[in-house]
C-alpha cells in the first residue's frame, strides 16, 4: 500500500508568542503521519528561539520582515509536498484534522482545497463560541452567497498554488480571502463538517484592527480579483466577484448603526459621527437596513 500524500505545514512568523509552543505541538500530535513542519521566520528578534521550539525535524527559514504573504509563498516553495496547509502561530489543531482534511481530499479529485469548521478559545484555550462554513458551489463563494473557508481551516492542493499563483505580496491585510478567491476561480473547495482549528483569541489578534482598514482591505481583495479575472476573459467570476463587493459594502455598513449606538453611549460623539458618516458613504440602503434592524431589537 502506497504511503498517503505529504502535507507540508506552513507556519510564519515574526513573534515568539507563548502561544507558538502549544501550536507547534499540535502539529506533531496529528495522526496524520505524513506531514513536514516548515517555519518561516518572517524578521523575528530571537531566531535561535524559533529555531529550538520548531524542532531538529522541522525546515526553518530565516528572511527580513516581509509580511505574512511573503512569509507563506517562501514556506510553500521550500517544500514539495501534494498538499498545503496553514497554520497561525496561536492556533491550535485537533489531533484528526489533517487526515479528516486529506481524506476529503482523496475523495474529491476535483478539489483544490478542503476546508472545515472553527472553535473560538480564549488565552488559556478555554472555548466561548464557533462558526461553521457552508459548502457551496464556487458561484456560491465568489459572489458573496455563501462566506468563504477561513485559511486558518483550510489543506490545499499544490498544483492549485501554482495555477492560481501563491499569496500577493503587496497584501498586508486580507492577503487569506484575496488568496481564496483566487483559488476558487480554479476549482471547488470541498468540507469536511468537522472542526479543524481552535482560534485564538488575545490582545495582539490582526483581526483586531480598526474596521475601517478591515474594510478597505478587503474591497481591494475583491477588486484585486475582478481585475484579474477581467484580464483573463473571465467575465463570469468578474460578474460574480462584482456581486459579492456590492453585498460586502452592504453588510459592513448595516454593521455601523451598531457601533454608532455603542459610540455614543460611551460618549465618544466624534467617533461616532465619524462611523456614521463612514457607514452612510460606504452603502446608504445597508446602514439604512442595519437601523432599521437595529431599532427593530430594542422594539
Amino acid at each position: 500500500m502506497s504511503a498517503r500524500p505529504t502535507v507540508d505545514v506552513v507556519v510564519a512568523t515574526n513573534r515568539l508568542l507563548p502561544y507558538l509552543a502549544v501550536a507547534l505541538q499540535s502539529v506533531r500530535d496529528q495522526t496524520y503521519a505524513n506531514r513536514r513542519l516548515i517555519l518561516v521566520d518572517d524578521g523575528s528578534e530571537d531566531p535561535a528561539g524559533l529555531e529550538r521550539l520548531a524542532g531538529p525535524d522541522a525546515i526553518v527559514l530565516h528572511q527580513a520582515s516581509a509580511g505574512l504573504s511573503v512569509g507563506r509563498n517562501a514556506g510553500i516553495a521550500a517544500g514539495d509536498g501534494e498538499f498545503v496547509a496553514f497554520l497561525d502561530d496561536d492556533d491550535i489543531w485537533p489531533p484528526e484534522r489533517l487526515d479528516q482534511l486529506v481524506r476529503v481530499l482523496e475523495a474529491r479529485p476535483d478539489a483544490v482545497a478542503a476546508f472545515g469548521d472553527g472553535r473560538y478559545v480564549d488565552t488559556d484555550g478555554r472555548p466561548f463560541g464557533t462558526w461553521t462554513t457552508e459548502e457551496a458551489p464556487p458561484e456560491a463563494f465568489l459572489s458573496g452567497a455563501t462566506p468563504i473557508p477561513r485559511i486558518v481551516t483550510l489543506v490545499v492542493r499544490r498544483e492549485a498554488i501554482l495555477r492560481a499563483g501563491g499569496f500577493d505580496p503587496s497584501f498586508r491585510f486580507a492577503e487569506d480571502d484575496e488568496f481564496i478567491l483566487r483559488m476558487l476561480r480554479v476549482g471547488p473547495m470541498a468540507g469536511t463538517g468537522t472542526t479543524v482549528v481552535d482560534y485564538r483569541r488575545h490582545d495582539r489578534n490582526v483581526t483586531l484592527a480598526d474596521w475601517r482598514e478591515r474594510y478597505r482591505a478587503s474591497v481591494r481583495a475583491i477588486r484585486t480579483n475582478v481585475a484579474d479575472a477581467n484580464a483573463m476573459g473571465d467575465e463570469r467570476s468578474a460578474r460574480l466577484l462584482r456581486r459579492n463587493l456590492r453585498r460586502y459594502r452592504s453588510m459592513m455598513a448595516a454593521a455601523v448603526p451598531g457601533r454608532v449606538a455603542e459610540r455614543l453611549r460611551r460618549r465618544e460623539f466624534g467617533d461616532a459621527a465619524a462611523d456614521l458618516w463612514d457607514g452612510v458613504r460606504i452603502s446608504p440602503a445597508g446602514f439604512t437596513r442595519g437601523a432599521f434592524a437595529k431599532v427593530a431589537r430594542r422594539s
